[in-house]
């Protein structure tokens, strides 16, 4: 029962068929005028019937054999909704395929509605197919729903007015409660959607039916050849030839004139078997091109340029493989005979003394586009700023008095004219003042070493190594603030000579020379300086008293201590090396304890030259610092004690302690003057002048010049204290 798809079947009968499995055929084969008047039999007997409307005698008109579906209100103005009976098959629940031909000549609305369905009564249908207009310009999309009067799912193919179009529907009362819809099916493997509705114990269909509705607008369709069956292949092939056929491109690409810069759409629309299955592949001149869209009859160019010039076709593919090529569309992108766009004004930007400042513009429109940067109030005829033809302008060496700070602007021109941007200002100031603690913050976490070398930083403090600690034309000391140390280094420094105990303001950026945290200037770089403004060696800092082993706590040292005075107790010589001119020298020292440490002498230390060491050492102290290749790993080695001056060396016993001592009850207060280091204490006591004497408390360190220990458990007979220095 395969047939072509305009052809006509033999009977026009709206009733049960020949084949078990085909319920109703209709070919609409009657004379043009009101279905209920001329669908009848040759005994007289009506075949189609109105539930709905009241026109007399009907205004559901069949015409060419066709029967045709328009809108109350709309240019037509039609109402009467009917159905033809199944009139010879069994009211039960089964499922159900209805197929048609559908053609549409004037397009429904945005929110269309249903204009075919199943029939149960005159209040309830299955299976609603649904019109709507499409997502492109005059076109359509059909939609399905189960039982709803809203569409449920919408087949995601636009479709073409003035066009046949098979549609097959499975409504499924037994199983899922929904409806199925194809267009322009081969198989029931092809594209399709189904509702989503919720529909409840369903009744059976006992006809088929069309409806016209106000809310169609101007809507026109017109349905031929209608087969309802039992499988999807007695509705579809009953309709529509099996045969696979070549699709045809109804809508053809057209090109035209577009500007650079303008989204592009080519647009076809295309029909054929398997409609939702096709394959979409545009091509320009004769080649694939890639579509944004993905597989779509709608070619999209964001942004033309003018190489998307060209002829372009779409090929068209159905699933069975056979395919059709559009007609040509030719497209010409051209520039815009129009100036310039600014779409992002410089802005204004601030930066230290003698750093860099850059300025930027963003700008569009047809090529070539040529860039002109002013400095202050020069006229556009006259441009001052050399070089500056580019979209981004690099200011160097920013200052306040050399005709770089202060208002910019930039002119962009094409060949249709110019733009001229808003003004931007670049201001310039000192680097920031920070204490050197925060320098010290500003390193990598697992090596400590600088991380951003390009900005300036101020740091004011204390010189605390008494001679320059490098060669040749540079110079290196140590620098302490109440917060932290550093190194401060002076690439062709030979006239930075400070003293021991100057203060000294110094701007440079960070770097990592052997490990050891610098903050380096160059006397060429005039975005560093330094500036030393008084002498006070009495305020240098009090030296922090450290354990030998200290170097075990890496984020310790590098945080509190490198660059600072530090002090070792109690240190024994293992050599009496005498120190030399030639080359630095390193001399290992150690505790009772065994644990060591390494001395520094600078060759360039002509104080420290030639010095013997002694066998033992009350303290030594000096910069700590560290000399360990940048990547060397663990980080925690290298470290040495700068010496730059033999008094830095005390051989000499430490005074004792002078104690007074007050008493309440059992408690005891020992207060003694406390030598200006941060030296650590012992307290002893004794209930005998001769001893012998138990040491209490140990470890004591004080920060100001009073020591103090409280024993709460002295008793009420004579006791005595002695307080041992290191």
């Amino acid at each position: 029962m395969k047939k072509n798809l305009l052809a006509l079947i033999a009977f026009s009968i709206c009733t049960l068929a020949t084949r078990a499995d085909v319920v109703l055929t209709e070919t609409f084969n009657y004379s043009n005028g009101p279905v209920v008047q001329v669908g009848t039999n040759a005994n007289g007997t009506t075949n189609w019937f109105r539930h709905s409307g009241n026109a007399n005698p009907s205004d559901s008109i069949v015409r060419n054999h066709r029967i045709e579906v328009s809108a109350t209100g709309g240019t037509v103005s039609r109402q009467d909704d009917v159905h033809c009976n199944f009139s010879s098959f069994t009211n039960t629940q089964t499922i159900l395929y209805s197929s048609f031909i559908v053609n549409c000549t004037n397009l429904p609305p945005t929110v269309g509605t249903y204009f075919a369905h199943f029939y149960v009564n005159s209040t309830t249908f299955h299976g609603r197919v649904f019109a709507q207009s499409g997502s492109l310009s005059n076109t359509w999309r059909l939609g399905i729903s189960g039982a709803n009067g809203a569409v449920s799912r919408v087949f995601p193919v636009d479709l073409a007015p003035n066009t046949d179009y098979q549609i097959v529907v499975q409504w499924d009362p037994v199983t899922s409660f929904s409806a199925t819809l194809w267009v322009n099916p081969v198989s029931s493997g092809d594209a399709s959607v189904f509702s989503s509705d919720g529909v409840t114990s369903p009744a059976a269909s006992v006809g088929y039916g069309f409806r016209q509705a106000s809310s169609f607008g101007n809507t026109f369709l017109a349905v031929s050849n209608l087969v309802v069956a039992t499988t999807f292949d007695e509705a579809a092939t009953n309709v529509m030839s099996t045969n696979a056929t070549s699709p045809v491109v109804i809508t053809q690409p057209k090109g035209g004139t577009n500007f650079v810069g303008d989204s592009v759409n080519l647009i076809a629309l295309a029909t054929g078997q398997g409609l939702g299955s096709l394959t979409y592949q545009w091509q320009k001149n004769g080649a694939d091109v890639s579509n944004g869209n993905g597989n779509s009859n709608v070619l999209n160019i964001a942004s033309a340029s003018a190489s998307d010039s060209g002829n372009y076709t779409l090929v068209v593919t159905t699933p069975y493989n056979q395919s059709t090529t559009s007609a040509v569309a030719t497209l010409w992108v051209t520039n815009a005979p129009v100036p310039p766009t600014i779409s992002q004004q410089p802005a204004s930007v601030s930066t230290y003394y003698h750093q860099s400042a850059t300025l930027h513009v963003v700008a569009s429109g047809p090529p070539p586009l040529s860039y002109q940067w002013y400095y202050t109030n020069a006229p556009a005829t006259s441009p001052n700023v050399s070089g500056a033809d580019t979209d981004t302008l690099t200011i160097s060496d920013v200052f306040t008095n050399n005709d770089t700070a202060g208002p910019y602007y930039v002119v962009v021109s094409n060949p249709y004219g110019s733009k001229t941007s808003s003004v931007a200002t670049v201001t310039a100031a000192g680097p920031p003042a920070v204490s050197i603690a925060f320098l010290r913050t500003l390193v990598d976490p697992i090596s400590f070493n600088a991380t951003n070398s390009n900005l300036r930083w101020q740091a004011t403090g204390i010189v605390t190594s008494s001679t320059n600690l490098t060669t040749g034309d540079t110079s290196s000391y140590y620098l302490q603030d109440g917060t932290a140390g550093i190194n401060i280094f002076v690439t062709r420094g030979h006239d930075f000579r400070p003293q021991l105990g100057d203060v000294v303001t110094f701007i440079g950026w960070l770097s990592s020379f052997n490990s050891t945290l610098e903050l380096e200037a160059d006397t060429n770089d005039v975005s560093t300086s330094f500036t030393i403004w008084s002498n006070n060696i009495a305020a240098l800092p009090a030296p922090k008293v450290i354990p030998m082993t200290i170097t075990n706590n890496l984020p310790f040292v590098e945080t509190n201590l490198e660059g600072s005075i530090v002090m070792l107790t109690n240190v024994y010589f293992t050599t009496n090396t005498i120190t030399s001119s030639n080359a630095n020298t390193t001399v290992t020292v150690t505790n009772l304890n065994g644990d060591s440490f390494v001395l520094l002498f600078s060759s360039q230390d002509l104080d420290v030259v030639g010095l013997e060491m002694p066998n033992f050492a009350w303290t030594v102290s000096g910069p700590l610092t560290q000399n360990l290749g940048n990547g060397v790993s663990p980080r925690n080695q290298g470290y040495q004690i700068a010496i730059t001056r033999p008094q830095d060396i005390v051989t000499n016993a430490p005074a004792a302690p002078t104690l007074s001592v007050a008493k309440s009850g059992n408690t005891a207060t020992i207060t003694w003057s406390a030598i200006p280091y941060q030296y650590s204490y012992s307290v002893q006591a004794a209930s005998d002048i001769n001893g012998p004497f138990t040491t209490i408390a140990s470890g004591l360190t004080f920060t100001n010049s009073t020591g103090v220990y409280v024993d709460a458990a002295a008793s009420a007979s004579p006791k005595f204290y002695r307080v041992l220095s290191p």
